[in-house]
């Protein structure tokens, strides 16, 4: 009797470690399979930035590269290098320089602080609290908050009162990072692979624009605006619809989707070389140049994108 208790003892002890030594098998093959899923998302996300900058490289010279022929000759014109376009089209003017550096580092600081405000707010539980309310409430708030905010900031001038300049700026920022901050509920990974995809696309359409002919296309001003009125009442009207209206909300979202994700690049464009009117033109027109003002237009663009392209990405990796 003893020897067969110690048997059977034997055995359970040996199918306790088996059961333990599977579970760390099934562990270890779950985490191996999560980090190759974060490296080829990384593979992914790097190889469209080099696709979206070749893109914008290829873009830049087809549109913008320059001929030069040299006097008397008979030789076919000569295309321009990349750097050469830049040389030969950048705003000489030490005032333009310097605007297009001050607008850019003022639309590098609103990112930033938009993305610490959306973190802390997500931390505090405010986005659970935005999760929960009324669309109908969370659009109104959102809208007010945001539109008030940024009306305010564009009305004051920065000579007169840079100290609330700047509070109304950052009013701004946080405003925006309270309506964002439930994008922290997804994934980092895909966050951070559509921050990447973003940040290229912004990059080069703005690399196309400051090497362009100056105002070569402001001209795009108008039909822009048609298609954001466009993508925003599909964008309103997806909201409003009720969920049986499959197909129409269908068409509507690929509207506000890649409709928008059209409209804002063309914007970026468009930004860009007003920008650079704006600033070649206020020494003529004596108008004080606003590098938080000109810095919000590709903040909005960029906010924009990016929420488009994270949008794209989650429906995919849904289905």
């Amino acid at each position: 009797m003893l020897p067969l208790l110690a048997r059977l003892s034997t055995m359970r002890l040996n199918s306790s470690a088996s059961l333990r030594i599977l579970k760390r098998t099934q562990s270890i093959a779950v985490n191996q399979r999560s980090a190759n899923r974060q490296q080829q998302a990384l593979i992914r996300g790097g190889i469209a930035l080099v696709a979206v900058g070749g893109a914008g490289y290829l873009l830049n010279k087809v549109l913008n590269s320059p001929t030069v022929a040299v006097p008397g000759a008979i030789t076919q014109p000569k295309q321009m290098s990349f750097a050469d376009a830049v040389e030969a089209n950048r705003a000489f003017s030490p005032v333009v320089k310097e605007h297009l550096r001050s607008t850019y580092a003022h639309f590098a600081g609103g990112l930033a602080m938009t993305g610490t405000f959306a973190y802390i707010f997500h931390r505090t539980g405010w986005s659970a609290r935005i999760m929960m309310m009324n669309k109908w409430a969370y659009l109104g708030v959102s809208l007010l908050g945001t539109i008030g905010a940024l009306f305010a900031t564009q009305a004051i001038d920065d000579q007169q009162n840079p100290g609330l300049k700047y509070t109304t700026w950052a009013i701004f920022n946080g405003a925006m990072g309270l309506t964002l901050a439930p994008i922290y509920f997804m994934q980092p990974a895909l966050i951070a692979r559509a921050a990447l995809m973003t940040t290229g696309i912004v990059g080069s359409i703005s690399a196309v624009g400051m090497t362009a002919r100056r105002e070569q296309y402001l001209w795009l001003g108008a039909p822009l605006m048609a298609g954001l009125v466009a993508v925003c009442l599909a964008s309103i009207g997806s909201i409003a619809l009720p969920a049986t209206a499959i197909r129409t909300l269908s068409v509507l979202e690929n509207v506000s989707l890649y409709g928008g994700l059209a409209v804002f690049s063309g914007l970026v464009l468009w930004d860009t070389q007003k920008i650079i009117a704006h600033a070649e033109n206020a020494h003529y027109t004596r108008q004080q140049l606003s590098p938080i003002n000109d810095a919000l237009g590709i903040y909005l663009d960029f906010i924009n994108i990016f929420i488009r392209i994270l949008t794209i990405m989650d429906n995919r990796r849904r289905k």
